[in-house]
């Protein structure tokens, strides 16, 4: 998703410094790539990969675990098929019990309050679901936010396509702000896009 928030840097220029929430971190290119251009207050990065990739030290605060629209942390079967890992099973072997948590209960310890710049959501199928889960006030504090989504078919049972994100985004104050059509990438053959959304609220 690092190609996707090329046009956020002239709006988050504003600010001195920002927060950060990364979910679907298991590889850190997206802070890598944003850390060349702000001085980062905060990172608070969430994700669990088969492979380690030693990310930790990116971040000021990791969390080896899942996010999803849950009213209480609980454990959940995981997915893996070598490209991706999901909480969706449509394809993949299982892997096993991993803990859920809610976004908010991130949010409402590291962020209590104050602007979140940038939400980012690279969750395989789950992107809309933690969207949906957001707390009304804590979606009123956030500038942006990034989902990958299928265009027309989704990957995942339960998947949202682009068309209901953009429907569900425009019904909570966002709009489209740019999207990044990941099928231009050779490794990627699926039919995927990154969509960056924009809060309509003065922050």
């Amino acid at each position: 998703m690092t190609s996707t928030i090329s046009p956020v840097f002239k709006e988050l220029k504003q600010y001195d410094k920002i927060n950060v929430i990364d979910v679907g971190s298991a590889r850190a290119s997206f802070l890598v790539e944003l850390e060349k251009f702000f001085d980062l207050k905060n990172v608070y990065a969430i994700g669990i990969d088969p492979i380690d990739y030693g990310v930790e030290s990116h971040y000021d605060k990791f969390y080896r675990v899942c996010l999803d629209d849950v009213k209480t942390p609980q454990k959940q079967i995981f997915y893996n098929d070598d490209q991706s890992s999901s909480l969706l099973s449509s394809k993949g072997e299982k892997m096993g019990l991993v803990d859920i948590l809610n976004i908010n209960s991130i949010i409402d310890v590291d962020i209590p309050e104050n602007i979140i710049h940038f939400i980012k959501i690279d969750a395989e199928g789950k992107d809309l679901s933690i969207v949906k889960s957001l707390s009304k006030q804590n979606l009123n504090r956030t500038k942006f936010i990034a989902i990958e989504c299928p265009n027309k078919i989704p990957r995942y049972d339960g998947e949202y396509i682009k068309k209901d994100c953009i429907d569900y985004f425009n019904s909570i104050n966002f709009e489209f702000f740019y999207e990044y059509d990941t099928n231009i990438e050779s490794w990627n053959k699926s039919d995927l896009s990154d969509v960056v959304f924009i809060n309509k609220r003065e922050l």
